[in-house]
């Protein structure tokens, strides 16, 4: 007994050792790099002190803690000083009670100076003090203390702060937290006696860290750091003590003293009229580089923003005067050393962070306009910048501009004004000096951009001042701006992209359109036409002027400018313009304008006597094309043109000729896109490109290509095709050396034989190395293939105007087909990705179209073409499908809505309705029985996805084959899946059966009963053989969920749901399922009303499965020897048969017969169960004795000796828990 005692007594002292071991490990680890180890030594060491402080009051423990923590406090790592202070301080925190002058003891013992060490080592020593004071402040032991131990705690905190310079500002900072627990007029004399010395010097002998603790006092306590006691020590913050205060700011020991927290103080205790003054005094230390300082003044004038918000709000006219001289100047002499390689990401933010702040601060209404110029003022002119915002990489000017009212732009636009003309003077020092042709083209641009800001939207007349501006300084000859002729082209040039105006209503543009043509009309006479322009007229040009302006003046005269003639006009007003910048363009579009304006007239005039429709007149002029054909035509051609003002133009008219779109011109339009048709371009080769920059395309100097390209498309798409085909070619015949006979089998791999599948994995091994394609070779794409492309995209903006204006279904229908073609062709082309972005919207827009303006010459016959069509497309290459199966999918379940729109609709033939749904449903079923029956089939399966979820009565016809497919034996097992899926979609569509209940029930009817019949034989076949490899957990699943959701279907469906619920049991008792396959079980069951929980039964295939594997291992064991194989292939049959008898005679044993029990009275059913169970624990521990029994999991089969059969003891039902070790042991 006494040895047991020593013996535990031992085991205690070696696992307190080792508690107190580990505990001590902790404190080595307080100075980690990384926080979250510090973090947990430190929770590990304040729980264990705590618990043991409370438990044995052990203070030996707790003084040897605070030794190390103390002593810790004077390490020389940052990591050590911050983790040995955060645990000291937040021991302080806890319910202990400490002495403090025991404390103040360990801190002399563990923290003292030595002439022997080294001034690095003293200099740790006294941080240790001063972390250790800060620590008793912020656990606020302070007012525990004694006057006289307050008196000691303060005299180490002030003299170990003088130490070193670095030192006095964690040394204030805890001073400031100790006066931050005093009331504001319960200033002490003991802490005053100590502060008041370290304040009060003179200007001289101040620094960074006294003046902040001044200010501080200042703040905190105005009753004893007032005025009279400034005054009394001449530290008084006025004028003449601002040099003094910026001296002692700019002034910086070291590179983290910028984020000093006296630059967040100082604003607030100067007065408002003396911030101009007091910045004047930082700018004279700004004369000469230096980053820090720069720095310094960014951070205080970003906190001079910040607090001005609070101020008087009559010096806010102060605010240009903080940008000072010498600040701009060294920030943008800054930002020009920084480049790629060398950056500064601290000074970048810092002055980001100023800007935000001048735009927060800009934001304020009381901020008259005029503060704002002077502002952009002193940083585009001297000594700022006219790329102010391109050095600096911001948008600082433009922000302040749109904070202005039209007021503030207006003046700013006459400054850029007098900046264009030459008359504004450059603040510099030298007077002579003018401005640069760059500059006053700057200008222009820093114009025009005014006048699309929002707050001058309703200014149209002032607009048109500032076009007319510009156009006299580039048209005309005599001005008095001194504009040469290359500044007057460049002007030109602007002045057009001005054009480009963002006006909502196309009445404005016209307005100002026609003020800039009339006054041109004014300037412009017989006499002076050749000598006043720049470039000037010929004879031809000026009478197409003049012809062009008349026309204008009639329309504008005549009181209905609405519809064509609103086009008209503002296409004749444009193009008048175009006469003084592109001659030939602007000569060919008014002579076809003329054209197309006289024919309108006059058929206008014609049908109005004689009432005829425009097809009418169409077919009296035989082979002349419509005007709104020229017109179309025209559109192209000006599209063509890479400028942005033309399609802008174009854009704006086009809505209002689309109610004249016939087919003839929407081909013309889809020709453009068509990737085998002629290259547009190439019929307009001597037409150049506007120097205008389109914002959506590249920028090009000729829009002409080559009569090749489009031929160069279709070859590559041909030979696309062809080496396709070669492919398919090639592997059939791979597939037919690798056994395949014919295109009708498919491949079972798991019954080919290991030469055969050798064979067939070197046939086509050698068929994809012969058509690899060349990966990473592709060519460049050439100039006029580019320009080509954005043209087409320029030329969709034309479909997607007609798209947004309520079309027509008929041409609706004709769009569809060429754009997918189109996708087609820049899927294959990974140039064409812009091109491919813009087709999937444009396709996505109008398969989304409900309404139409009419449905005139859409019938049946049309409709199932176009939907044959498109499903035609599924059948060619499969690696396209995959890229366009969601728009071919969309575009034929839009054919299908068109369908029931006719249908629907009252103006549709009665013939039509009558063929038209039967047409249609008759080639979805076709397709459906081709996709699910034809491996060459590649309609996209997305198709039947989105059709079977529609409201649409075809659907029926669709689920009844679909119930066909599915225990069909030639159709795929994945398919099946498949299959499963639309069903279950189907019978999910609520809406749609309770619409449609009678006939979904009259048609389904039939074939419901035969699918029962077979789903009936598939259930017995899978109880069975459960274990089919063809048979996924998958379709299970999908079985179950299916069956569930018809079961819960508001179809009436002639199913014994009892005898299915039976055969489903069944078949669950012979196999395991997956978890998503038993979740479905489950939920089937709960919707039969039965249990989930089923009795597993033993598996047959189990053991067959067994012979098997004892057949292979027996002929490989025994080579070639046929006759001793086959003795053993008997003997493993005759075991197998021996098994199988016992494994059934075992069953009828095991099992209980359910049926008696239910038959029984409760008692009887209690007393039979106990024994029954006890003759299958005896029996079962009997065998546990005589042989080694291993519980698998799973089913939980007993293994038993080899001489013995495997059986199932017993097979845990679903929900039933696994028994514990201890009670298999038992059994």
């Amino acid at each position: 007994m006494k040895n047991m005692d020593i013996t535990e007594n031992n085991q205690n002292h070696e696992e307190n050792f080792k508690i107190k071991r580990s505990i001590l490990d902790n404190f080595s680890k307080l100075g980690h790099q990384q926080e979250s180890v510090r973090l947990k030594s430190a929770n590990n060491l304040i729980l264990y002190i705590s618990d043991n402080y409370e438990k044995e009051k052990n203070s030996n423990e707790l003084k040897y803690a605070l030794k190390r923590f103390i002593r810790g406090l004077g390490a020389s790592s940052f990591n050590s000083k911050q983790g040995y202070y955060c645990t000291l301080a937040t021991l302080f925190k806890l319910d202990i009670d400490f002495d403090i002058a025991e404390l103040l003891n360990i801190v002399e013992s563990e923290l003292h100076r030595s002439a022997k060490n080294s001034d690095g080592e003293n200099a740790d020593i006294c941080t240790g003090k001063i972390l250790f004071c800060g620590a008793v402040i912020r656990a606020k032991l302070w007012s525990k203390c004694s006057e006289e131990l307050k008196n000691n705690i303060l005299n180490v905190l002030i003299k170990s702060s003088k130490e070193r310079n670095y030192l006095l500002l964690l040394g204030f900072s805890f001073i400031t937290e100790l006066l931050n627990e005093i009331p504001n007029n319960q200033l002490d004399d003991l802490v005053l006696n100590y502060i008041e010395p370290e304040v009060s010097k003179p200007w001289n002998e101040q620094t960074l860290d006294s003046l902040y603790l001044l200010l501080y006092l200042k703040n905190k306590y105005p009753l004893q750091f007032n005025n009279k006691f400034f005054k009394k020590k001449q530290l008084s913050i006025c004028i003449e003590n601002l040099p003094h205060i910026s001296d002692i700011l700019m002034a910086i020991p070291r590179i983290s003293y910028i984020k000093h927290p006296i630059y967040d103080l100082v604003l607030k205790e100067i007065d408002t009229k003396l911030i101009h003054s007091f910045f004047e005094a930082l700018d004279n230390h700004l004369k000469t580089p230096n980053r820090n300082r720069l720095m310094i003044f960014i951070r205080i004038l970003t906190n001079a923003f910040l607090d001005l918000k609070d101020k008087d709000k009559k010096y806010f006219i102060h605010i240009p005067n903080f940008f000072t001289n010498n600040f701009i100047i060294q920030l943008l002499g800054y930002f020009r050393t920084l480049n790629q390689k060398q950056k500064d990401p601290e000074y970048v933010q810092l002055v980001h962070h100023l800007f935000d702040a001048v735009v927060n601060l800009m934001k304020i209404e009381e901020i008259s306009f005029n503060v704002k110029v002077l502002l952009i003022r002193k940083l585009l002119f001297n000594p700022g910048t006219f790329v102010f915002e391109k050095i600096t990489k911001s948008k600082l000017i433009q922000q302040i501009i749109f904070t202005m009212d039209s007021e503030g732009i207006k003046s700013l636009a006459l400054l850029y004004k007098n900046i264009i003309k030459g008359s504004e003077k450059i603040d510099s020092e030298n007077d002579s000096e003018r401005w640069v042709n760059n500059d006053r083209l700057y200008s222009v641009h820093l114009l025009i951009k005014l006048l699309n800001l929002p707050g001058m939207k309703s200014e149209n007349q002032w607009k048109v001042e500032q076009l007319i501006f510009l156009m006299e300084l580039a048209f005309f000859r005599e001005t008095d701006s001194n504009v040469g002729r290359e500044l007057a082209d460049s002007i030109k040039t602007a002045f057009f992209g001005a054009l480009d105006l963002r006006l909502s209503k196309l009445e404005e543009v016209q307005f100002v359109l026609s003020q800039l043509v009339h006054y041109l009309s004014s300037k412009l006479t017989p006499e002076n036409y050749e000598n006043i322009l720049r470039m000037p007229l010929t004879t031809e040009i000026y009478n197409l002027w003049q012809k062009t302006f008349n026309i204008v003046v009639k329309i504008e005269k005549n009181k209905k400018k609405t519809g064509i003639k609103s086009v008209f006009l503002t296409l004749f007003l444009h193009m008048s313009l175009q006469l003084f910048n592109d001659v030939k363009l602007a000569e060919d579009s008014l002579t076809e304008l003329f054209n197309c304006y006289e024919r309108t007239k006059k058929e206008k005039s014609d049908r109005r006597n004689s009432k005829k429709s425009e097809e009418s007149f169409a077919v009296e002029n035989g082979d002349d094309p419509l005007w709104i054909e020229v017109v179309t035509d025209l559109f192209l051609s000006l599209l063509s043109h890479n400028s942005h003002l033309l399609r802008t133009v174009i854009n704006s008219v086009y809505p209002h000729l689309c109610e004249y779109m016939t087919p003839t011109t929407i081909h013309q339009v889809l020709s453009v896109l068509d990737p085998e048709s002629e290259n547009p371009l190439s019929k307009n080769q001597d037409t150049r490109d506007l120097s205008d920059n389109d914002s959506d395309e590249s920028k090009t100097d000729d829009g002409s290509g080559s009569d090749s390209e489009g031929e160069s498309m279709l070859d590559s798409s041909l030979d696309d095709e062809t080496v396709s085909d070669k492919l398919k070619m090639a592997l059939h015949q791979a597939l037919f050396v690798g056994g395949v006979p014919s295109d009708d089998e498919s491949i079972d791999l798991d019954k080919l034989s290991e030469t055969e599948g050798e064979t067939l994995d070197k046939a086509l091994g050698e068929v994809f190395r012969q058509y690899k394609p060349n990966i990473g070779k592709m060519k460049k794409q050439s100039k006029d293939q580019e320009v080509l492309t954005h043209f087409r995209v320029r030329v969709l903006d034309l479909i997607e105007i007609y798209l947004d204006s309520v079309p027509s279904m008929y041409l609706t229908l004709e769009i569809m087909l060429p754009l997918l073609k189109s996708l087609e062709f820049s899927i294959r082309d990974h140039h064409q990705k812009p091109l491919n972005n813009r087709l999937k919207g444009l396709l996505k827009k109008l398969v989304n179209l409900k309404k139409f303006s009419n449905t005139n010459d859409v019938n049946d016959e049309n409709l199932v073409e176009l939907l044959k069509s498109l499903l035609d497309k599924g059948t060619k290459n499969n690696n396209l499908i995959q890229d366009m199966e969601q728009q071919i999918a969309d575009c034929c379940v839009f054919v299908i809505k068109c369908s029931d729109i006719l249908i629907n609709s009252d103006d549709t033939p009665k013939k039509v309705k009558k063929h038209l749904y039967s047409n249609i449903s008759k080639v979805l079923c076709e397709e459906i029985h081709n996709y699910f029956n034809k491996r060459e089939c590649h309609i996209p399966y997305i198709l039947f996805k989105t059709l079977i979820r529609l409201s649409w009565n075809g659907n029926i016809e669709l689920a009844r084959n679909l119930l066909n497919f599915l225990f069909d034996e030639n159709i795929k097992q994945f398919k099946k899946s498949q299959v499963l899926e639309l069903l279950i979609m189907f019978y999910s569509n609520q809406r749609f059966l309770s619409q449609n209940l009678d006939n979904v029930q009259d048609i389904m009817s039939a074939n419901e009963n035969e699918f029962c019949i077979k789903l009936v034989a598939f259930l017995n076949s899978l109880s069975e053989e459960p274990d089919r490899k063809d048979i996924k957990d998958r379709f299970i699943c999908l079985l179950f969920n299916f069956l569930t959701i018809l079961k819960n279907s508001s179809v009436k469906i002639n199913i014994n749901w009892t005898d299915l619920g039976n055969y489903v049991r069944e078949y669950r008792s012979h196999k395991s399922l997956s978890t998503d396959a038993k979740s479905a079980f489950s939920k089937l069951c709960r919707s039969l009303g039965i249990s989930n929980i089923v009795q597993m039964k033993n598996n047959i295939t189990k053991v067959s499965k067994s012979v098997n594997e004892i057949e292979s291992t027996e002929t490989r064991e025994n080579g070639n020897n046929k006759k001793k194989g086959k003795k053993d292939k008997n003997k493993a049959v005759k075991l197998a048969d021996d098994r199988t008898e016992h494994l059934l005679n075992g069953l009828d044993k095991v099992n209980l017969n359910i049926a008696e029990i239910n038959t029984l009275d409760q008692d009887e059913k209690k007393s039979k169960l106990e024994v029954k169970k006890k003759h299958i624990k005896n029996k079962s521990l009997n065998n546990h004795q005589q042989n080694d029994t291993t519980p698998t999991q799973g089913d939980t089969q007993y293994t038993v000796g080899p001489k013995e059969s495997i059986v199932n003891k017993r097979r845990l039902s679903e929900n039933t828990p696994v028994p514990s070790k201890k009670k298999k042991k038992n059994k």
